[in-house]
């Protein structure tokens, strides 16, 4: 056998123990912490590589696990939120247009705030909102508060060279 072969075979069928672990009275390594079998044995008559067991995911292992695919989504949330941050606003000043910072020139923002709060049903009923006005009036700002707050969700926006921003 190669050594990625052996490598491969003592991942399938062993199972390290833990300083804390035992083996039990039915000759399988048990957790020393949870006290749950580490190891299973195969259905009577079956075994993988001359082994009649293989290694079985002890609570606390079950536990940890969850918590790094956990802190794996959000990880990989948090990335995919940068990145459509990154293509949907190119000017790096847009990314500072939120609800939060704000003036309060623009009378209409609680209509974009309430737009981006209730945006799944915005969707869900097809409502949009057509900006129109003079240079300077906020327009774009209005827009890009209620993209930024969809990008939470991890929601793509497409920036068209028109005055408008198209949710998908």
């Amino acid at each position: 056998m190669s050594d990625y072969d052996n490598a491969i075979f003592r991942l399938a069928t062993e199972t390290e123990p833990e300083p804390e672990d035992y083996t039990g009275e039915d000759g399988l390594l048990y957790c020393g912490n949870c006290r749950q079998p580490k190891e299973a044995y195969f259905t009577e008559g079956k075994s993988l590589f001359g082994r009649d067991r293989h290694p079985k995911e002890c609570d606390c292992q079950r536990k940890r696990r969850e918590k790094q695919e956990a802190a794996d989504r959000e990880r990989k949330h948090r990335d995919t939120v940068e990145e459509l941050k990154r293509r949907g606003f190119s000017n790096t000043a847009m990314r500072q247009w939120t609800f939060e910072n704000d003036n309060g020139k623009c009378p209409q923002m609680d209509k974009a705030l309430f737009y981006a709060a209730n945006w799944e049903e915005m969707k869900a009923e097809n409502i949009g909102y057509l900006l129109w006005g003079k240079v300077g009036t906020g327009k774009s700002y209005f827009a890009g508060c209620i993209a930024k707050n969809t990008h939470r969700w991890g929601r793509k926006i497409r920036n068209q060279t028109k005055p408008i921003i198209s949710f998908y």
